[in-house]
């Protein structure tokens, strides 16, 4: 697939030389597309939600802009499903940092050994609003821009020997300063 991307103005040499040297990110999946994804929001990169948004695919217009909360993207990569981003900016408005942005895809295929690798500080908790566990890595290094990574997994976890031995198809990054505690997990908020 080829894909245009434009980069926007407020958008930083280094994202221009990072997205020139991962010409192939739309194919990747499992360990080597987590490594690209978290050096791709690091270092300051994060400042262009428009940048990412023609990076990592094209808008779904099954979701109306006056019904959702986030910007819902069709993946270019085939791996993922989708591809949600926050903040879900008007067509005229001008460009912010990103606040959150999740991937999921059943072929994503993420191993836990791969998120501790770059992300060690890591907690299990129940989700108690819709089922199942959330793995929140929280805090990162600051060196990435993102300050927290979570995963929602709705296996019944109780039934497997280890946990390493799951798929993890969905990762969300968070941009915000604060954890704060919900029924579903952790988020981060201002």
């Amino acid at each position: 697939m080829n894909t245009q991307l434009i980069l926007h103005k407020h958008v930083s040499y280094n994202l221009r030389n990072i997205v020139t040297e991962l010409k192939n990110i739309d194919n990747t999946k499992s360990k080597e597309w987590l490594d690209s994804i978290s050096e791709l929001l690091s270092n300051g990169n994060s400042q262009s939600t428009k940048t990412f948004s023609d990076l990592f695919g094209i808008e779904n217009p099954k979701y109306k802009k006056t019904e959702r909360t986030s910007k819902f993207l069709i993946p270019r990569n085939e791996n993922l499903n989708y591809i949600a981003i926050n903040p879900d900016l008007e067509e005229n408005e001008t460009d912010k940092p990103i606040s959150y942005i999740e991937f999921s895809g059943k072929n994503l295929n993420l191993k836990l050994e791969y998120l501790t690798e770059l992300f060690p500080n890591v907690e299990l908790i129940e989700n108690t609003y819709d089922g199942g566990i959330q793995l929140f890595f929280n805090p990162v290094d600051s060196r990435f821009d993102f300050t927290a990574v979570s995963c929602q997994i709705f296996t019944d976890y109780k039934k497997l020997d280890e946990l390493t031995d799951l798929n993890i198809n969905g990762v969300s990054f968070m941009f915000k300063p604060n954890k704060l505690k919900t029924r579903a997990g952790f988020t981060m908020t201002e």
